[in-house]
């Protein structure tokens, strides 16, 4: 039968656990302190990001200049 590790022996194996779980709470906490300013910062990003995809797309991807496009 397989062996199955426990929170025990997961320990004994790498003892850097314990300091890198209390890293992440540290940073954990730091990010819920700050959500507010994360979150605005992540919508602004969203919205460049849109922004310059949807300006390569209209550089790039449109066959026919638009001027042009019913024309006859």
């Amino acid at each position: 039968m397989a062996e199955r590790n426990t929170p025990v022996e997961n320990e004994k194996k790498e003892p850097g656990l314990d300091k890198n779980l209390e890293r992440l709470d540290a940073e954990l906490e730091i990010m819920e302190r700050h959500s507010p300013e994360l979150d605005s910062m992540e919508e602004e990003e969203r919205e460049a990001l849109k922004k310059r995809d949807r300006e390569y797309k209209d550089e790039h991807l449109h066959s026919v200049p638009r001027p042009r496009k019913h024309v006859r």
